[in-house]
């Protein structure tokens, strides 16, 4: 490698700045609490404004911590709750961005604020019906910031396979703020889902042109590299992505990936353990930042950790590492296949014919769904073509994708009996996660019973 990814003058360097960081940050608090009534006022416009700049450097978490200062001064106030809703958004943490935007508007009522925010968090789960119907209006006259819109908008067509709209705002996009790496940073990942892998690396690249620091995109190029087997490639944009963040997990298990197939197993495992020894929410956090899917980072390492053990012939090693993963993330088809193999490699030939079973079953949707894809861009309001592609998506490879299909179907066919009783479902099994899923749980079940009751109409 070109360099030790795990050097200790390194972490050094990263474990001074964020001590720095948090003492810079206790002083500040000190000095706020401590002023007089007549300055506070002063501060919260201080810390409002610091969360404001954090929003728009994209760094939503650094947002959160000047909001959380602003939030002690008045927690009843009406723009602290709306920055809290933009920054919980924009770190994809639904629950709290509905609470916060729930209470804003219990203090200041349906502003042009509460419904433009409240149209982008419907959109970055996947229902951009309100978004699509006023983005001029939005653009012209926003209430935060245009590049926020976009990013949100954009993000929303790729859940939603609006690939052509997509394309369009980011041109415009682009055109405005040319030094923005962010649009091509996102038609890449268009791209790149759609398997096009020239033009996802043809943007990924021009990303890094504009921002050589572009951690995203380097982890990017060395995922796409890795998955056309340029092992030697793939390792080098890991290692560039290590040395532009601090968000390292992602790109440290992508060179023990490129390790493992360069039979330097022993490296690759070191650099797992140091992954592994971190906790979950902090290795999603990571994968989130780096642009991959947050439940990436809950059983990425152990993965990686059970391949190599696996080709170690290390079975029994291996099994502990796999069936966790497997517990952890039961669609991951990655972890199915390599734990199938282990069950034939012990003997344990009941367990790997029934998981093979599956395998076959999932493979078979993931063939079904691309060729309803190829149907959805001819007939893109075709609400049974939703439907269908949302169903093999909750079932067989990603639950949250499943649930955007399924949402999909209601903006066409609100009533839509399959989709309500497969929403609430899911809903249902997951009311431990928030009042926002016993909400939907609730609601979806009520649509399903009242859909259910319909008399059928003859035509």
């Amino acid at each position: 490698m070109t360099s030790n990814v795990s050097d200790k003058a390194q972490d050094k360097s990263i474990s001074t700045t964020q001590k720095k960081r948090m003492l810079l940050s206790a002083g500040l608090l000190i000095v706020v609490l401590s002023s007089p009534l007549w300055a506070r006022g002063f501060w919260i416009d201080f810390l409002q404004n610091r969360a404001e700049s954090n929003l728009l450097a994209r760094d939503p978490e650094r947002s959160l911590k000047w909001l959380g200062y602003a939030q002690a001064l008045d927690d009843q106030n009406a723009r602290t709750r709306i920055l809290l809703a933009r920054a919980y958004r924009k770190s994809r943490d639904m629950e709290q961005a509905y609470a916060a935007l729930k209470d804003y508007y219990e203090l200041a009522g349906s502003t042009n604020a509460f419904q433009q925010e409240q149209w982008l968090l419907k959109a970055q789960i996947g229902n951009n019906s309100d978004l699509q119907m006023h983005l001029s209006e939005m653009l012209i006259e926003p209430e935060g910031n245009v590049q926020d819109i976009c990013e949100t908008y954009v993000n929303s067509c790729i859940l939603n396979y609006q690939f052509n709209d997509a394309l369009q705002i980011l041109e415009l996009w682009e055109a405005d703020f040319p030094n923005d790496p962010l649009p091509n940073f996102m038609r890449g990942k268009m791209y790149e889902h759609k398997l096009g892998w020239q033009e996802a690396i043809t943007e990924y690249q021009t990303t890094l042109k504009k921002d050589p620091g572009y951690a995203a995109a380097a982890y990017s190029l060395g995922r796409i590299q890795l998955t056309l087997k340029k092992t030697e490639e793939a390792l080098e944009y890991y290692q560039r992505a290590i040395d532009s963040t601090e968000n390292q997990s992602p790109a440290k298990v992508g060179i023990a990936r490129c390790l493992r197939l360069m039979n330097r197993n022993d490296e690759a495992k070191q650099l797992l353990r140091e992954v592994l020894a971190l906790s979950v929410e902090q290795l999603q956090a990571e994968y989130q930042a780096m642009g991959d899917h947050k439940f990436e980072g809950r059983t990425a390492a152990q993965l990686a950790m059970g391949n190599l053990e696996l080709a170690d012939k290390n079975y029994e090693a291996a099994l502990k590492w796999l069936e966790p993963a497997a517990k952890a993330n039961p669609l991951d088809l990655g972890i199915k296949n390599s734990l199938a193999l282990v069950y034939s490699r012990l003997g344990r030939k009941t367990e790997a014919k029934e998981l093979s079973r599956v395998i076959k079953e999932t493979n078979d949707a993931l063939a079904n769904i691309q060729q309803l894809l190829d149907q959805v861009q001819l007939k893109p309001a075709d609400p049974e073509l939703r439907f269908q592609i949302g169903k093999m998506y909750l079932n067989y490879v990603a639950e949250e994708q499943g649930v955007v299909w399924l949402n999909s179907v209601l903006l066409y066919q609100p009533d839509h009996l399959g989709a309500h009783i497969e929403l609430a479902r899911y809903y249902e099994s997951n009311q431990s996660r928030g009042k926002n899923f016993q909400r939907l749980a609730e609601l979806h079940r009520k649509q399903a019973d009242a859909s259910d009751t319909k008399p059928e109409q003859t035509p």
